[in-house]
């Protein structure tokens, strides 16, 4: 009786197994292998091995591969971490009246070229962006770490998202700073990005470049402007930004440095497109205030990263000089 009943399950177990692959109908493998390597982006053998892995299922396939990728970026980044990276790319997204500005690296200019970093940039940007408008200060400045721990909109975190591309490209990569920028009320908000030969200007949303800056500015009399002319103003606001890198935007009450080249004050600095007058005369004309303003270049070295000289030993406070 009871090898009856074994043999009536494994007979039952059977034939709901081949009922229910017939009722899926055959399996395309050329087709399923299209669709996993146009999502993940991974090599075709890479593919075929996780789907035969999972008996041709793709979202397992997909689930398994984004694991093992993850897994293989980190060990590779280990490795990689202590390599220089001078290379990248600047990423700037702007929708209504916010913006951000981001800054992402590597080690070659070659790979800053490639679409896959391309594609890095503006994921890393979408979610700094998604981060930024969501927020109720009108300036957000984000550091490694806190870039690191935003999620992305397909759920991953941008660690692992930067992990993955450091194991498919295989090169130190790593996102290094952002700043967005939220205008409000009569507010007004732009953006300006120099692209390089050879590189896209636009990815999905996202402008990329070697110089980038976003500017928040507003009407004096709050009188309302056309679109055309917004947009001319902030351009040159924005091109100016980029090419004399101002620190701050500076005060009416405040004097102006006698070396006009040492200026470091926005509204104190020769206009670049039209150096016969300064930026705070340009504003003036225009019946405009920048309310404020942020600019990156990619591999700019940082008043943090800036390494202070140690003193020869001899110099040293308490250590005498012997002749």
């Amino acid at each position: 009786m009871a090898m009856w009943k074994g043999s009536l399950r494994l007979f039952l177990s059977r034939y709901l197994h081949t009922t229910a692959s017939a009722q899926k109908g055959p399996v395309n493998t050329k087709d399923v292998l299209s669709k996993l390597r146009k999502k993940t982006g991974f090599p075709f053998s890479q593919c075929s091995n996780a789907l035969r892995k999972h008996d041709y299922d793709l979202e397992k396939a997909e689930a398994w591969m984004r694991k093992q990728a993850i897994k293989e970026g980190w060990a590779q980044a280990t490795k990689l971490q202590n390599r220089p990276m001078s290379h990248g790319l600047i990423g700037v997204m702007e929708e209504k009246n916010s913006a951000v500005v981001v800054e992402v690296n590597c080690e070659t200019d070659i790979v800053a070229r490639n679409e896959q970093f391309h594609k890095l940039t503006s994921r890393v940007t979408s979610a700094c962006f998604e981060y930024v408008k969501s927020q109720p200060q009108n300036k957000i400045s984000l550091t490694n770490d806190q870039m690191n721990a935003l999620v992305g909109s397909d759920g991953e975190p941008l660690k692992d998202v930067v992990a993955m591309a450091i194991g498919n490209i295989r090169e130190n990569l790593a996102v290094r700073r952002a700043v967005g920028l939220n205008a409000t009320g009569n507010s007004y908000i732009h953006h300006y990005v120099h692209t390089l030969s050879n590189c896209p200007e636009i990815y999905g949303k996202c402008k990329l470049g070697k110089y980038g800056s976003v500017v928040v500015f507003k009407s004096v009399f709050n009188r309302d402007r056309t679109d055309k002319v917004v947009k001319n103003l902030g351009h040159q606001l924005c091109v100016h930004v980029v090419g004399m890198k101002p620190k701050t935007i500076g005060s009416k009450e405040d004097k102006p440095c006698e070396n006009g080249d040492l200026e470091t004050r926005i509204i104190f600095q020769e206009f670049l497109l039209d150096t016969g007058k300064t930026v705070g005369e340009f504003l003036q004309e225009n019946n405009i205030e920048i309310v404020d303003f942020a600019q990156f270049e990619c591999g700019e070295e940082l008043p943090e990263e800036k390494k202070t000289p140690v003193d020869e030993p001899d110099k040293q406070e308490g250590v005498a000089n012997v002749n």
